[in-house]
């Protein structure tokens, strides 16, 4: 009896563990934009792209920039191109939905105006990568989406 009351214990406590752990790795640390940018600018070529101010994100995404903690936007720098970096460092995780609704509709977007003629847009469109994950929203578009994906998630794990 007291083998099965001890395996019960040690289960639920290895149980108690991974849900700790599974909670723990959902939520990333909270870090600077700033930090993440430099990270890019260092580690990646995003010639093609220029920082994006608020007026533009605006446009694109149809977003406050002012309802946000902060963002981090670069767009492309001529009307030929798609790859793009959005960060949204959110206020409260309730604003998620509503740039995640911003964000698809910009894909959707793009993906009607290159539709036809702009096969390595779209292409960079169908693979974009969308995250969001505690109060982070976050879209890339590029050859090297993945990378980029998998630096942030990095960033917020370290």
């Amino acid at each position: 009896m007291k083998k099965i009351v001890l395996t019960m214990v040690l289960s639920v406590l290895a149980l108690a563990g991974l849900m700790i752990l599974f909670l723990y790795q959902k939520t990333p640390k909270d870090v600077a934009l700033g930090d993440v940018e430099t990270l890019f600018l260092n580690e990646f070529c995003i010639d093609g792209m220029e920082k994006a101010g608020d007026m533009r994100m605006k446009r694109a995404f149809g977003l406050n920039p002012a309802d946000y903690e902060e963002y981090l936007y670069y767009m492309p720098d001529n009307t030929m191109s798609v790859n793009e970096l959005l960060i949204v460092k959110l206020r409260d995780e309730s604003q998620a939905d509503s740039v995640l609704a911003a964000i698809n509709a910009r894909l959707e977007t793009q993906k009607k105006n290159f539709d036809g003629y702009g096969t390595n847009q779209t292409d960079l469109l169908n693979h974009a990568r969308v995250l969001s994950e505690g109060r982070y929203v976050c879209l890339f578009i590029s050859e090297d989406v993945d990378s980029w994906y998998d630096t942030v998630r990095k960033v917020w794990r370290e």
